[in-house]
Order: C-alpha cells, then sequence, then structure tokens
C-alpha cells in the first residue's frame, strides 16, 4: 500500500481483531503483519484485539492507518548482544538458525536456541509458541571431548 485510502463499514462494538480480519479478507493483508494507528491529535496504536473500536473512541467516519509490518523476533547470545530477525509465519527453527549463522557467525551446529526454557530443536517457530516480538536465547553448544 502507498496512500490508498479505502473505506470499511464496522460498528462500534466491533473489535480491533475484528477490523483487522475485514481488513485481511478485502485487502489481503494478514492480521499479523497489520499495525493500526488512529489519528486525532495524538497518534494511538490499537494494539489490544479485544479492545472494541468505541474503547479507542472511533466515532464515525474516523481514518485509521495501516502500517504492514513482518514479524520480528529477537535473538539474544550469551553475551547479552540482542539481534532482531525478520520472521515469516512458516518459519522453522532451522530457518532462524541459517540467518544466525550469516548474521552472528555462528555455526548452525554450534547453536542452542531456547525460548521459555525449552530447546527448540527442530519443528516450526509456532510449535514453541513464538510469536512476533519474542526474545529466543542463544547459547553455544559445548563441544565434546
Amino acid at each position: 500500500m502507498n496512500g490508498d485510502r479505502h473505506s470499511l463499514t464496522v460498528n462500534p462494538q466491533d473489535t480491533v481483531g475484528s477490523l483487522k480480519r475485514l481488513i485481511q479478507e478485502k485487502l489481503r493483508f494478514p492480521c499479523e503483519e497489520q499495525r493500526l494507528v488512529f489519528e486525532n491529535g495524538d497518534k494511538t496504536f490499537l494494539n489490544d484485539d479485544n479492545k472494541t473500536l468505541r474503547d479507542y473512541s472511533l466515532h464515525s467516519g474516523s481514518q485509521v492507518i495501516l502500517l504492514i509490518t513482518k514479524p520480528q523476533v529477537f535473538v539474544r547470545n550469551e553475551k547479552g548482544n540482542t539481534k532482531t530477525y525478520d520472521i515469516t509465519k512458516d518459519e522453522t527453527v532451522d530457518m532462524l538458525k541459517r540467518k544466525v549463522e550469516k548474521v552472528e557467525g555462528v555455526a548452525v551446529s554450534q547453536q542452542r536456541l531456547i525460548f521459555q526454557g525449552r530447546d527448540m530443536t527442530s519443528g516450526k517457530l509456532s510449535d514453541y509458541n513464538v510469536k512476533d516480538q519474542s526474545t529466543i536465547q542463544m547459547v553455544m553448544r559445548l563441544r565434546g571431548g
């Protein structure tokens, strides 16, 4: 999108989540990539999908700005340094490890990724309940001898 305007009909009791689903249906932007902003003197981010449009003081004729963002996760290494990585909804642990290898220079085989106390060994990030803005810990594997 590039400044296009679209009119959608919603009710004050509709939730932000239902507005996002309507935008997904009409404009084909996935809900998880949408950031909605209402400007009424101040910028108000509509960041609670369970709140109603009325809760955010939206009324007939209100204009909401749609920002499209890619989901991101943060990977914090043993030194406490944190890097940001764009992810997809189908991102696998192996795909993320390859991205980390390119940025950090740490071989995939030496990475151990941990999220909420769980070792991330295989499968999708979603299998581990990793969501947009999650922080994953990376520790180095101990070399056997």
